[in-house]
């Protein structure tokens, strides 16, 4: 998959450089705000993980080659940042009728960047639609477990609640749909979504359960594990030159 990236990324210059000198190219710089979220699949058996979105910056360079009158191929190359904040829980019962009852926050900022060589048809002077496929480089991934604000019962002794982990893939394949507006020949502003296709990572969270066994205390992990995607909305506005 990386292999694949990087003849991506390569073709994506030749072919910007190719165009130069073929037909006019317009050059640009486009900035706008994220709001992202997670597409999350437990393992077998497992509740699944409560989920919000969380606000980014996007912005980079954006250019525009004419096809025709109609057709457009903007490629952009940007730095995204995305991510998503969420909760886990989970409810331990013991055996004299006692429970705890789990609610850990968690927040994860990823940044990446992202190429995204969108295909444009332009509907009339002002209004374009916009598709294509996106392949983002993950450079900063960032993961935080917070408090747990779940409920114990008074018991002198609890199972523990190990902190989770992230384990992140560096590479995401997605998909763009979106318009675009022109305020005027050389500004417009820009709306889309992004549906990722492949894992970005996994979550992991790890329940230590103590046992006996033959009169003997014993530890026994318990591990949950999600698998996630990236789902983003981007608002953008593009200057060309």
């Amino acid at each position: 998959m990386k292999k694949t990236a990087l003849i991506l990324v390569l073709a994506f210059f030749t072919f910007a450089t190719t165009a130069q000198s073929l037909i006019p190219i317009k050059y640009g710089i486009k900035a706008g705000l994220n709001i992202s979220n997670i597409i999350s699949t437990p393992n077998e058996g497992v509740k699944n993980i409560d989920n919000s979105a969380l606000m980014g910056i996007a912005g980079g360079f954006y250019m525009e080659i004419a096809l025709s009158d109609k057709w457009y191929i903007n490629p952009e190359l940007i730095y995204s940042q995305k991510g998503a904040s969420f909760t886990y829980e989970y409810t331990h019962h013991y055996d004299v009728n006692q429970k705890d009852v789990h609610n850990t926050s968690h927040e994860l900022k990823l940044g990446y960047i992202e190429l995204n060589p969108t295909i444009s048809f332009k509907a009339s002077d002002k209004l374009a639609l916009n598709f294509g496929p996106s392949v983002s480089f993950l450079i900063t991934p960032e993961y935080t477990p917070l408090a747990d604000k779940g409920e114990k019962d008074q018991l002198t002794n609890h199972e523990e609640l190990i902190d989770g982990s992230f384990t992140e893939e560096t590479i995401d394949v997605g998909i763009n749909l979106g318009i675009s507006y022109y305020l005027t020949e050389n500004l417009l502003i820009n709306s889309r979504v992004q549906t990722g296709l492949m894992k970005i990572g996994t979550v992991e969270k790890t329940i230590k359960l103590e046992e006996i066994a033959n009169g003997v205390s014993i530890n026994k992990p318990k591990i949950n594990v999600y698998e996630i995607k990236n789902s983003t909305i981007l608002f953008s506005i593009a200057y060309l030159f």
